[in-house]
C-alpha cells in the first residue's frame, strides 16, 4: 500500500499518535536486553521476547487483511476459523513455532514493517472507511458450537484498527512487568566479582 494522503482528521491524528505511542512503548520495554535474552529467555509459558514481537506483527497483519477484505467488500470465506477459545492457543502456536525459525535481525525489521503499515493504513483510509463493517473470522462460533450467547459478532473498521496498539500494549506491559521480576531477582543475587580469578 502506498502512502497518497496526510492527516486530514482529528480521529487520523489520535489513531497515528496511539500507534506511534504504542511502537515507542514496545521499543522501551526492550531496551538494553542483549538478543541471547531476548531470543531465549521466556517471559510467559515458553513464549520469549522474540515471540512475543513476532506474535504482535502476525496479529497485526491478519487484522489488517481483514479490514481490506471489509473495504472491498468480499465475501470471505473463513475457511480457517480463528478459535477464542484457550486464549487462540490454537490459532497462535503454530504461527509461534514458524516464526521462531527467523533471525532476531528479520523480527526486528519485521516489527519496523508492522508499524509503517500501520501508518499507511491510517492515512490511506477515507473518514467514511472507519464506519464500515464486517464480519471477522474470530468473532464467528463454530456449529457445534451454536447456541444461546453465541452469535457472528460485526466489528467496525474503527475497532480493528484500535486492535493494533491495545494489542501491543497489552504485552509490552508483559514484558515490563517481566523485566521488573527479572532484574529484581538480579539485584538480590549476591556479588561473587571477588571470586574470580584474574
Amino acid at each position: 500500500m502506498q502512502t497518497t494522503r496526510q492527516i486530514q482528521t482529528a480521529r487520523q491524528f489520535l489513531f497515528l499518535q496511539r500507534w506511534t505511542m504504542a511502537r515507542e512503548r514496545l521499543l522501551r520495554a526492550i531496551a538494553g536486553l542483549s538478543q541471547t535474552v531476548i531470543c531465549k529467555e521466556p517471559v510467559i509459558g515458553d513464549w520469549t521476547v522474540k515471540d512475543i514481537l513476532g506474535h504482535v506483527v502476525t496479529w497485526n497483519d491478519e487484522i489488517r487483511g481483514q479490514i481490506q477484505v471489509i473495504l472491498n467488500k468480499e465475501d470471505s470465506p473463513y475457511s480457517q476459523f480463528i478459535s477464542t477459545e484457550k486464549d487462540f492457543a490454537d490459532w497462535n502456536q503454530p504461527r509461534i513455532a514458524k516464526k521462531r525459525k527467523w533471525s532476531w535481525k528479520r523480527i526486528r525489521a519485521d516489527i519496523d514493517r508492522d508499524y509503517e503499515e500501520g501508518v499507511e493504513l491510517i492515512l490511506n483510509l477515507k473518514p467514511s472507511e472507519f464506519r464500515h463493517y464486517g464480519l471477522t473470522p474470530w468473532a464467528i462460533m463454530p456449529p457445534r458450537k451454536m447456541g444461546r450467547g453465541n452469535y457472528q459478532k460485526i466489528e467496525p473498521v474503527e475497532t480493528l484498527i484500535t486492535y493494533h496498539w491495545r494489542h501491543i500494549n497489552f504485552h509490552s506491559r508483559l514484558i515490563e512487568k517481566w523485566r521488573e521480576k527479572r532484574e529484581g531477582n538480579e539485584s538480590l543475587r549476591p556479588d561473587r566479582s571477588h571470586l574470580r580469578r584474574d
